[in-house]
């Protein structure tokens, strides 16, 4: 209903939330007792309250909330729609509620990055024990894309574009075909464990870094200002620890010993940070959809490019590698990937990358457990080195500059 010019009362609100519609420039006056809710959905206003010497502004998606009873005045700074509502114990409680709700899901989250994707790699292990790795790969990728982009698409969500199926295809070639198909070929010619295969891939921001530093120099050679700025003090000191750390476990023997082994190992997570800085400026579906896209593109290209590598699919493979297959397409993928998606847009982002450090840990300590392999000291030495090298191009990485 809309409202005249002036209008004061007491009142006494109704469980029920009442709606207004303000027409600019319109008050309304209400001496309001108990708790309650003010939403604006509409438009903006201005409020000011008996007893609170600062005024608020809301414009839409706009809350406030009063505990004591007193005049509440509004006048609407352009037209718009208001709701007022009683906030008694229940509505505390619901907000209460929702709050730990949110928290619980944030270490759930947390929990299933952290527990998840560290056991991946274990079961890339297991599932390449009769499967080949970019028929295991493409197999993997392709059916949690599938299902992940039925969801979203169930859910309302809009189908990708031909510019952004582009996108996601030659992302998803350096993320998945590349970067993922490289690591699964190491681990079943036995180059790498578990374990060193999450080191291995925990090298991915150091790249990140590196590349970064080449397309300043490149901007800086052409007399170019870039958004790519030189890696400071602090940077080149967590790229010389990170590639120290991986340098200890080839030395060791932890890639296989063999120089081949070694530059497709570092290849793998080369190719993960050339195609995370790609879709940095590409133009990619939202949210989710992204990475459905690239999971069905990626799927696609690994399964073409399988038999051209002289793989074959199995007749008969194994129960527990078609288990493994199974784990990784729904845990691995589906629910890491939602659980991944939920962190980026409810924490901060230092919080939703920390699985980074955590997963090479976990995936060493599963291996021993689960894997019956084994891990020297020179191995859990070196995994601890790389991490602190990420920590430390993380960390300067997220100082400002000075200039």
């Amino acid at each position: 209903m809309t409202v005249p010019r002036f209008r004061a009362g007491v009142a006494p609100l109704t469980p029920h939330p009442v709606e207004l519609d303000l027409a600019k420039g319109a008050l309304w006056a209400q001496k309001l007792r108990g708790p309650f809710a003010l939403a604006c959905t509409s438009g903006s206003v201005w409020l000011t309250r008996e007893g609170d010497p600062d005024d608020v502004v809301l414009s839409a998606g706009g809350c406030y909330r009063g505990a004591d009873q007193g005049l509440v005045v509004v006048e609407a700074l352009s037209r718009a729609h208001i709701t007022v509502s009683r906030e008694g114990v229940s509505g505390k409680l619901r907000r209460v509620l929702a709050a730990v709700r949110q928290q619980w899901l944030v270490l759930v989250s947390l929990f299933s990055l952290y527990v998840i994707w560290g056991s991946t790699y274990l079961g890339m292990h297991i599932a390449l024990e009769t499967l080949p790795p970019f028929y295991m790969g493409g197999t993997r990728f392709v059916l949690a894309g599938g299902i992940l982009y039925g969801a979203l698409r169930l859910r309302g969500e809009a189908a990708p574009t031909r510019r952004q199926w582009a996108g996601a295809a030659l992302v998803g070639a350096l993320l998945l075909a590349c970067g993922n198909g490289f690591l699964a070929i190491g681990q079943q010619r036995g180059w790498v464990s578990s374990g060193v295969a999450a080191v291995v891939v925990t090298t991915m921001p150091l790249w990140v870094a590196v590349l970064g530093s080449a397309a300043a120099f490149v901007q800086r050679r052409r007399g170019r200002e870039g958004s790519s700025a030189a890696p400071s003090a602090g940077e080149w000191t967590g790229l010389l620890v990170g590639f120290t750390g991986a340098a200890l476990l080839h030395l060791g023997g932890a890639m296989g010993g063999s120089t081949g082994g070694l530059l497709l190992m570092m290849l793998s997570p080369f190719a993960w940070a050339l195609g995370s800085l790609f879709s940095r400026s590409m133009d990619l579906p939202k949210g989710l959809m992204a990475s459905a896209a690239q999971m069905i593109a990626g799927g696609v290209i690994m399964l073409s490019l399988a038999p051209l590598l002289g793989e074959s699919f199995p007749v008969a493979p194994s129960a527990r590698s078609l288990a493994a297959l199974a784990y990784l397409t729904v845990f691995g993928s589906i629910v890491g990937f939602s659980a991944y998606g939920y962190l980026i847009r409810n924490t901060r982002p230092a919080i939703a990358t920390s699985y980074a450090y955590v997963n090479p840990l976990v995936a060493i300590a599963l291996g021993i457990w689960l894997g019956g392999e084994a891990a020297s000291a020179t191995t859990w030495l070196a995994a601890i080195i790389v991490i602190a090298g990420v920590v430390i191009v993380s960390v300067a990485r997220a100082r400002p500059s000075r200039s």
